[in-house]
């Protein structure tokens, strides 16, 4: 039986994006603040806290050596044209904030710190451990609004949002102990968006350097003209014809990598674009060609589908039905059949150019 390939991009990032949103309160997602700050303190728990005092996400390693995991860090909240580009070209979607976006506090976490006495190793006492938390973001309401229009990809792990905690940790108790130093950034971040240029954060790796700079230069209006939450639903819902196009793209982006770097690159990039503009209309065609074929099917199967039941009263009346309605052979009457199953444009969705043919006829550029 034919099925639908399970939208998944990174899977350790969709099984934790799938408790996240499990857990999320209902009221917050008539909120959209309300629900950055849910999501901030879903994702934050103390023993998140590494011992250099980094945020640390299970599966943070593997994400960052996966070459087409990508990350980006932007100083805005114009999370919405990146998501829609790079998840055009990566298996997953990182974004985040730096350090140094406005301070949002979301709460505190209370625990009992048990220590010893130093001379006998025996316990001594306990603290009343107080961590007080919160994320760095310039626009709450904004990425609670990306949160819920990109749900669908996050939930697939297609795309992510990872907040820059600050943490001030105090101790409650007749021992005076030192406040902890505030934690904060990741450190899984690729690239740097600021002021709209692409900025290496670290060394950079070839691969991603080749897919994600192109893809935030080219013109693609059908992903422009989109609204993100209808690109989330249709790439989760079209994701086989979204790997193909996703295939396509990465393929291209890195056969012509060398001329990205040269001066032939915007020429490059609009070569490119026709091409996907000229499929997109073929698709078109496709599909209207696949519609009126379907619709022949239907009235032949239809024909077809009476002339058995007639079969069923008696037999000898097969030839003459066969005969006045012009299928003659036994063979045209099962080919009628056949013909209502296959004509479907099943196989014409499983392409790569049925994503953009969607997208582009929901961004109405068609």
């Amino acid at each position: 039986m034919w099925r639908r390939a399970q939208a998944i991009g990174d899977k350790d990032v969709a099984r934790q994006m799938r408790k996240v949103f499990g857990r999320f309160p209902a009221d917050s997602r008539h909120d959209p603040a309300a629900a950055a700050k849910a999501y901030g303190q879903l994702m934050f728990t103390p023993a998140s806290l590494g011992r250099f005092g980094h945020t640390q996400i299970r599966g943070e390693k593997q994400f960052i050596n996966k070459c087409f995991n990508v990350a980006l860090r932007d100083e805005s909240c114009e999370f919405e044209q990146l998501t829609k580009r790079v998840t055009l070209v990566s298996d997953s979607l990182l974004l985040s904030h730096g350090p140094d976006a406005p301070y949002c506090h979301l709460g505190e976490n209370r625990d009992t710190v048990a220590f010893t006495d130093g001379n006998n190793l025996q316990p001594s006492g306990g603290d009343t451990r107080i961590i007080h938390y919160g994320i760095h973001c310039p626009d709450l309401a904004a990425l609670g609004t990306w949160l819920l229009e990109a749900e669908p990809l996050i939930k697939a792990g297609l795309a992510w949002y990872l907040p820059s905690y600050s943490t001030r940790t105090e101790y409650r108790s007749t021992y005076e102990r030192a406040a902890a130093l505030p934690v904060s950034q990741i450190a899984a971040v690729d690239y740097i968006i600021r002021g709209g240029k692409l900025i290496d954060s670290s060394e950079s790796n070839p691969v991603k350097d080749r897919l994600v700079r192109p893809i935030l230069q080219i013109d693609l209006p059908f992903i422009d003209d989109v609204t993100l939450r209808d690109f989330s639903k249709i790439t989760v819902d079209e994701f086989d014809s979204y790997k193909g196009f996703r295939g396509f793209l990465r393929t291209r982006f890195l056969s012509i990598g060398e001329a990205l770097n040269a001066e032939q690159s915007q020429l490059e990039l609009a070569k490119l674009r026709l091409e996907i503009e000229d499929q997109v209309s073929a698709m078109q065609a496709e599909l209207y060609a696949a519609k009126r074929k379907k619709s022949l099917g239907v009235v032949g199967a239809t024909v077809a589908s009476t002339a058995a039941l007639l079969v069923a009263v008696e037999g000898s009346v097969m030839e003459r039905v066969l005969t006045t309605l012009g299928l003659t052979t036994a063979g045209t009457f099962w080919g009628a059949i056949k013909d209502r199953v296959e004509n479907g444009p099943r196989a014409i969705q499983n392409g790569k150019w049925y994503y953009v043919w969607i997208l582009a006829r929901k961004s109405r550029s068609l």
